[in-house]
């Protein structure tokens, strides 16, 4: 199965236009959030026939590839992304009362999975809540200084992944047992929180190496060949999906039930080392279920 080709928007002037009217009228990005929780912080742009067409093109490529790369917004600490993500008809997720947007800047000296300049892992995010995230937005704020050549993402659409590992070999059919037939375990880094279950079921997924490698290593949950699973499952997303960048602005909303996505090894450029340094940086939020 060949890659589909990049799902991408590049958004109207003039709605972007009027996008950026709307996210000036907010003095901060708390400001913004709080209107994004309490009402519809797109409401200036229900009926407008530019908004409706952005909104039903980003519908047409969720449903179709998992995932939409959205060109030529501003990156205005987090304003816009709240304002296009709303498109995506969801409520708006919380990482603390009253705050929606993270802000992640990639740094040489952490481990951390959200800011390191390592390689990470095709996933998906929150994976061991009760209730994951049905979507994950994600705008550059800077770019890496080391692009192209550094910070390749890629999305890749389960149903095209599985597809591949069923055509396979052995390690694939493992695979496919792995995620579709085995209860598994994964753990959070930071904390107590453990989930338990099959990734994939009724049609989504959830799905994090690291979350699994932290329950086999914690917890003693042991599973048979599991590197070579992992790897199995790396090989056929890579397969499956096309490498893009994000320059300032450009916003990537992601089906967190249907898609896993990727960010490869990042650089940074030292303006005075240890402690300065240009990097990559972006605006991260999530998106949840609505309830009647």
């Amino acid at each position: 199965m060949n890659a589909r080709p990049l799902p991408e928007i590049a958004i109207d002037p003039l709605l972007k236009r009027d996008i950026e009217a709307v996210a000036s009228a907010f003095a901060s990005t708390e400001e913004a959030e709080a209107v994004a929780l309490a009402d519809d912080i797109a409401r200036p742009l229900r009926g407008d026939q530019r908004w409706a067409a952005f909104q039903a093109g980003v519908f047409e490529k969720m449903s179709e590839c998992g995932y939409v790369v959205v060109r030529g917004l501003e990156a205005d600490e987090g304003r816009s992304l709240l304002i296009v993500s709303a498109a995506l008809e969801a409520r708006f997720d919380t990482y603390r009362p009253g705050r929606i947007v993270k802000r992640f800047r990639m740094s040489p000296w952490t481990d951390e999975l959200s800011h390191t300049t390592r390689a990470g892992d095709f996933h998906t995010d929150g994976n061991v809540s009760v209730t994951p995230p049905v979507a994950t937005a994600m705008q550059c704020e800077h770019e890496d200084p080391g692009a192209p050549e550094y910070a390749e993402q890629r999305v890749a659409f389960f149903p095209d992944v599985l597809g591949r590992l069923l055509s396979g070999g052995s390690d694939e059919a493992a695979a496919v047992a792995f995620l579709t037939g085995s209860d598994t375990v994964m753990a959070h880094e930071r904390s107590a929180e453990v989930w338990r279950g099959r990734l994939v079921e009724s049609g989504t997924i959830r799905y994090h190496p690291h979350s699994l490698r932290v329950a086999e290593a914690r917890l003693g949950v042991a599973v048979a060949n599991l590197e070579a699973i992992l790897a199995a499952v790396h090989r056929a997303a890579m397969a499956v999906s096309v490498p893009f960048q994000t320059a300032a602005g450009d916003t990537v909303l992601v089906s967190n039930r249907t898609a896993l996505h990727y960010r490869g090894a990042c650089s940074v450029r030292f303006t005075r080392f240890p402690s300065e340094f240009e990097a990559r940086s972006l605006f991260v939020l999530h998106l949840k279920e609505r309830t009647a």
